[in-house]
């Protein structure tokens, strides 16, 4: 008996179709797709090429693989608006998702100098620095650092900033109320300390955000540096044109 060849379809067209599955329930989030070659023998295709698209999809945070090679359904990436200076916990509350934090260290020191001068600060140049892991659901996502003027703001030691809104913090204890900034995203790939902290291997790539955020006066309020895992959070730019109506 002649055995049925498989068929010859692209890895872009089996990706689509995974992705489907996975968005229409036939694969739920945090289940384990079936093995290569048992999902090959269902759709009748090439082994490889269903290699590639399980790997573009474990690229794009649709398909987590363990280290014993499963692959299991990931939650879809978070995606967060370039334009939104909400804080990232109730923007990913709003979304059903839980965002935690782990401070690493809060410490006043001298700032570097393109941060003294953004933050406009007195010639001791003296600016608290927080540093903190940040988690999506349980997940480490986001290495970041955070600068502000040891001046203008004093006694930032007061609080836990693992379970307090920086930004809430500042509009309740100092009366500030952050509005408006500037955001530039980058490529970056994972030095030794990123890959230790976001459990990622060295020189995996990582969306960079750097920028400044504004009271309602116009005035710099901080300046944040962050490494972000791109399996975990992706970037939009959407611009709400309602107002123009």
């Amino acid at each position: 008996m002649k055995q049925e060849s498989t068929k010859r379809v692209s890895w872009t067209i089996l990706a689509e179709q995974l992705e489907y599955a996975i968005s229409s329930g036939h694969f739920p989030v945090g289940s384990q797709l079936p093995s290569e070659y048992q999902l090959s023998q269902e759709w009748n295709c090439n082994r490889a090429t269903l290699r590639c698209a399980t790997r573009f999809l474990v690229s794009t945070g649709r398909l987590h693989r363990k280290q014993s090679g499963a692959l299991i359904v990931a939650k879809p990436v978070f995606r967060r608006n370039l334009t939104n200076f909400e804080p990232l916990w109730y923007f990913a509350q709003q979304k059903h998702r839980t965002f935690t934090s782990r401070v690493l260290s809060l410490t006043i020191q001298q700032a570097p100098e393109p941060v003294a001068r953004i933050l406009q600060l007195d010639e001791e140049g003296n600016a608290y620095e927080l540093r903190r892991v940040r988690y999506l659901d349980g997940i480490p996502a986001i290495c970041e650092t955070t600068w502000l003027s040891a001046t203008r703001i004093r006694g930032l030691e007061r609080f836990d900033f693992s379970n307090e809104s920086l930004f809430e913090i500042l509009a309740a204890e100092y009366n500030i109320c952050t509005y408006s900034g500037k955001q530039r995203l980058d490529i970056v790939y994972a030095n030794e300390n990123e890959s230790r902290l976001l459990q990622v291997p060295v020189l995996a790539p990582l969306f960079s955000l750097d920028g400044v955020t504004n009271d309602d006066y116009d005035r710099p309020v901080e300046v944040f540096r962050a490494s972000i895992r791109s399996d975990q959070i992706g970037f939009a730019c959407e611009i709400d044109r309602t107002s123009e109506l």
